[in-house]
């Protein structure tokens, strides 16, 4: 079980660091920038969760495949993203509250994308969603302050990095999902009776 959240959450940390780095090499401070990303990503997996719980109720297979399309697809744009170097940080400010909220947005995209898959799995919704949060205030911190003190080339490396990796494994939890649902069906078509 503790895996499989691992598998969730991992991923959305590694997105997070390379936000949060590419802030750090726009001079931001860490503690507004850190809060405001997790309370964002800890809200934002909750639209999807609600609504994959319901759908999930009448059709889990198709719940749970659906999710795994969803990661995969979120995967390749994240790995394609970061191999562009494009990160939605250029226009995000939080130096009032109303540029919170676009901020907030702009850099909960994933959670939002990710709380479909998270509804249609078993695991436990509130341990999820407190280890999103620490993981999010812990990462965001800390990659600021690494975007602040480091070179600027190594910095958006690290950056990048860390987006292929994050891509990467929410394309292989997201297959991982897809054929750990179909596959028994495949091989057990009527069941075991």
């Amino acid at each position: 079980m503790s895996l499989k959240i691992a598998a969730f959450v991992f991923p959305l940390g590694l997105d997070t660091l390379a936000l949060a780095i590419a802030l750090g090499l726009r001079g931001f401070r860490p503690w507004r920038p850190a809060l405001i990303f997790s309370a964002f990503e800890g809200v934002m997996p909750l639209f999807g969760i609600g609504l994959a719980r319901l759908v999930s109720r009448r059709f889990e297979t198709a719940a749970v495949v659906t999710g795994g399309i969803i990661l995969v697809g979120l995967g390749i744009h994240s790995v394609r993203e970061a191999l562009r170097g494009e990160k939605e940080v250029e226009h995000i400010s939080f130096g009032s509250l109303r540029s919170f909220l676009p901020a907030g947005l702009a850099i909960s995209t994933d959670e939002l994308a990710i709380g479909f898959p998270l509804g249609a799995s078993d695991l436990p919704i509130p341990v999820v969603i407190i280890t999103i949060v620490c993981q999010t205030l812990l990462l965001a911190y800390l990659g600021i302050i690494v975007g602040n003190r480091v070179r600027a080339g190594l910095a958006q490396n690290a950056s990048r990095y860390a987006g292929i990796l994050a891509g990467t494994v929410f394309a292989l939890l997201g297959l991982w999902l897809i054929v750990e649902r179909v596959v028994p069906h495949l091989l057990h078509p009527f069941g075991s009776g």
